[in-house]
């Protein structure tokens, strides 16, 4: 089976974008999570970084840019990877 690597890209940027907007969400509504979400980072609190998790307008959509273009070349990047590995696998 072979990967369409632009589909598989737009999809995984559409997800990522999502999930982003979601985590976004979160935070405005409940900010308490910033620190809370410490834990998985393995630190006791955020401490003074605390101040630069403030979201704005810009920042929203800078990420959300961000989270789109980087995810589209990770998942077009597996699908090349994915099929040059399944080449030699033909049956």
């Amino acid at each position: 089976m072979k990967l369409d690597g632009h589909k598989l890209g737009l999809a995984g940027a559409a997800a990522s974008t999502i999930f982003f907007t979601g985590c976004s969400i979160l935070m405005h509504f409940w900010p308490q999570s910033v620190q809370m979400s410490a834990a998985m980072f393995h630190l006791n609190s955020f401490g003074p970084l605390t101040a630069e998790f403030a979201l704005n307008a810009q920042l929203f959509v800078s990420g959300l840019v961000q989270y789109a273009i980087y995810s589209y070349i990770y998942f077009y990047l597996f699908a090349y990877a994915y099929n040059n590995i399944s080449v030699g696998k033909k049956r």
